[in-house]
């Protein structure tokens, strides 16, 4: 058994206020690692394919979040590892899409290849990994609908509040 984590922060520009409050308020990006004590988080910001820090995310002025730990098995760790691999290595080809966030909240599908916003990465990673059942599409995901998702998990680990 490995773990992955998902970081949930909310930051304060002017998207990040649009899904606060649009998005039953809450956090307003959400990213992935790899590990159970992780440096390097995985997600989509307004630059495309990003690999932040704690570091990063206290320079960028977030206040709260929250990391979930899951436990999953070596295929699943080792499918989202490759799969983040892959972005690593073809990062210019990717492109963040304020579009998608727009449809997300208005419950319209967009699949507008290799654009992806911050939770439909994280979504997307989790329902192909099969490290998680998702309920929806990953296009219709934004950071608070996590919430529920894992802490309903049987596979959660833990949970930490406020580590940035």
């Amino acid at each position: 058994m490995k773990q992955i984590c998902i970081l949930l922060t909310k930051y304060s520009d002017w998207i990040s206020s649009l899904v606060y409050y649009i998005g039953g308020q809450g956090y307003t990006h959400s990213s992935i690692a790899l590990g159970d004590q992780p440096t390097q988080f995985y997600s989509f910001n307004y630059r495309g394919f990003a690999v932040e820090t704690t570091e990063k995310h206290r320079r960028r002025g977030v206040r709260c979040s929250r990391l979930y730990c899951l436990n999953v098995s070596d295929t699943v760790y080792e499918r989202i590892e490759e799969r983040i691999r892959y972005f690593l290595e073809n990062r210019e080809n990717y492109r963040y899409t304020r579009l998608g966030v727009l449809c997300c909240v208005l419950r319209l599908p967009l699949y507008w290849k290799n654009h992806y916003f911050c939770s439909q990465f994280v979504a997307e990673l989790l329902s192909e990994s099969k490290a998680l059942r998702l309920s929806r599409k990953p296009c219709f995901y934004l950071p608070n609908h996590f919430i529920r998702l894992l802490e309903t998990q049987p596979c959660l680990a833990g949970m930490e509040q406020d580590i940035i």
